[in-house]
């Protein structure tokens, strides 16, 4: 259980929104962070923060597409051992850039609320969405010219 006044956070914090066992001092809390978090938050913060959400959330499904898609070739196109390893190893980096843009997507946690941190968050993901956007598109270049390299490969 939860210290009064303390708002539960982690798998706590989970089960206990899950299984509706939250206290009237967590509510109220989570209520008071929520409400101190649009406060800070200024029009062009939130615009920022909408406009990453939404470019994380398009990149993330094209780095999905390509899983799916190298998930599919990868029968069709190894036909030998060391063709499989370098289909699973790009597949793992673009498991990788999909957990950054995950982050980009995440939400904070109650305790992280109540800091001003809210302009270090924003350049945070800002600067995580860069790094994934110019690895995805760098990385897909690869994949695409791996295709023609692995189907010449006797």
């Amino acid at each position: 259980m939860a210290e009064p006044g303390k708002p539960k956070s982690g798998l706590a914090g989970l089960i206990a929104a899950l299984t509706n066992n939250l206290d009237e001092a967590t509510i109220s809390s989570y209520a008071h962070s929520l409400a101190h978090w649009d406060a800070e938050r200024t029009g062009a913060t939130s615009a920022a923060f909408q406009i990453l959400d939404t470019k994380a959330a398009g990149l993330l499904t094209h780095v999905s597409m390509m899983i799916a898609g190298l998930g599919i070739v990868a029968p069709l196109l190894a036909q030998h051992r060391f063709e499989e390893i370098v289909i699973v190893c790009e597949i793992i980096v673009y498991l990788l850039i999909s957990i950054g843009c995950l982050r980009c997507l995440s939400v904070r946690s109650v305790e992280a609320l109540q800091h001003p941190s809210i302009q270090r968050e924003l350049i945070v993901k800002h600067e995580l969405y860069r790094l994934c956007n110019n690895a995805t598109i760098w990385f897909t270049i690869i994949v695409f010219a791996s295709f023609p390299i692995m189907l010449s490969f006797p």
